[in-house]
């Protein structure tokens, strides 16, 4: 029951557009003559709670195919789809320090969207993010906020390990070495 009450909520708090918004998302509650939501988050996330928010149906058998909630998966993903940038492959922009989690789960669910939906057209777009997970990871296999930084961070390097183990699940070919040499180095 409370998975069912979250991707309601979910599905209620969709933008037209596709996106879920980190600032706005309460203005769907008098639409859904719901309790009003407080503590906006920050606009420059929208693309990392969007892939959140996708993840959730995705987890709950939704595609882009099937599922209750299939329109609201279509939806996410053309939105998430339109938010990459067409050389580098990163989902939306570096407009704060932390964006590379942004673009994590951003590939993570649009690699999961692939490889449940077999929808071929996102095969590319999952490609590219996986592609640019590898231009930021620092040269010893990790990752930090920063491309390249010789740092490292635990919780970013999660979510890049959660894509590319999802990509490799998926069929996304280029990650196959990569993937199994990050789980090697650090004893996953």
């Amino acid at each position: 029951a409370a998975i069912d009450a979250g991707l309601k909520w979910l599905a209620n708090h969709q933008d037209e557009d596709g996106k879920w918004d980190c600032d706005g998302f309460s203005k769907h509650d008098s639409e859904n003559k719901g309790k009003i939501c407080d503590g906006p988050g920050n606009a420059v996330h929208d693309v990392g709670i969007t892939a959140l928010a996708l993840l959730a149906f995705l987890g709950e058998n939704n595609t882009m195919r099937q599922g209750q909630y299939r329109e609201n998966v279509r939806r996410g993903v053309l939105w998430l789809r339109a938010q990459q940038e067409p050389v580098s492959g990163l989902f939306g922009s570096r407009a704060s320090n932390d964006f590379v989690y942004d673009h994590a789960i951003a590939a993570y669910a649009m690699c999961e969207a692939y490889g449940l939906s077999d929808y071929k057209l996102l095969r590319k777009k999952a490609q590219k993010g996986i592609n640019y997970l590898e231009t930021h990871r620092n040269p010893y296999a990790v990752w930090r906020y920063q491309p390249r930084d010789n740092d490292n961070d635990m919780s970013v390097t999660g979510w890049q390990l959660q894509a590319l183990m999802t990509a490799k699940a998926a069929g996304v070919a280029r990650v196959r070495a990569t993937a199994e040499g990050i789980s090697a180095e650090v004893d996953l």
